[in-house]
């Protein structure tokens, strides 16, 4: 089955992150992307490989609108202006177009280790629709090696309760787990360094940068 809710992420440079010590602190308020801001990541499901490039294309008082393409297909991300919260986006773990109802919350600020929180989202794919409630907390901060560099990032684990059905309407219920390592540009712009992210379905995925190019 194909109900996995892991969803795009978000990168950045190394010319531009935040230094460890200024990460240990905490982070009170984030920047949103701008128009043109583009980044690169590699995302892994089963035995495939894809690059994935996205751009932000569109910034509004409410949110920010990103294209997100494949060699595949094309797919929309939206998160919010001020919270990231996430609207729209691939699903990592299926490779669905999903949305988020009401928006999945991957961060809560003040962003500071220990920090704990829990975010319940209706999420619908192509083929499925599922209510989820995750329970996220900041582990720790660490630097951590991706192919487009290394980088100082929170590192935030999630588990997750999974209730749905398909398209045909069978109905379905599992677990998630994964970790997002997150970091804050020097301007305040929040990205994901990489993700790892499993269920109880079988389905496991993977995404890591490649490269970036922000305002």
């Amino acid at each position: 089955m194909k109900q996995g809710t892991a969803a795009a992420a978000f990168v950045l440079s190394a010319t531009v992150f935040t230094t460890f010590g200024a990460l240990a602190q905490k982070v009170d308020s984030i920047q949103p992307w701008e128009v043109g801001d583009k980044k690169s990541f590699q995302w892994t499901l089963g035995s495939k490989v894809l690059r994935v490039d996205e751009e932000a294309v569109e910034v509004t008082d409410q949110e920010v609108r990103i294209s997100s393409r494949t060699p595949e297909r094309a797919y929309e991300t939206t998160v919010d202006r001020a919270s990231f919260a996430l609207s729209a986006s691939v699903c990592l773990a299926n490779g669905q177009q999903c949305t988020f109802s009401p928006p999945l919350n991957a961060l809560s600020l003040p962003l500071t280790k220990g920090r704990k929180w829990s975010t319940s989202f209706t999420v619908t794919g192509e083929t499925f629709s599922a209510d989820v409630t995750q329970d996220r907390v900041v582990e720790k901060m660490e630097r951590i090696k991706v192919p487009g560099g290394e980088f100082d990032a929170y590192r935030i684990a999630f588990t997750g309760r999974i209730k749905g059905k398909d398209a045909k309407g069978a109905a379905f219920s599992g677990k998630e787990e994964g970790t997002d390592w997150f970091a804050v540009t020097a301007s305040g712009k929040p990205f994901v360094v990489k993700t790892v992210y499993r269920n109880s379905f079988g389905e496991k995925t993977s995404s890591e940068l490649l490269s970036m190019a922000f305002k």
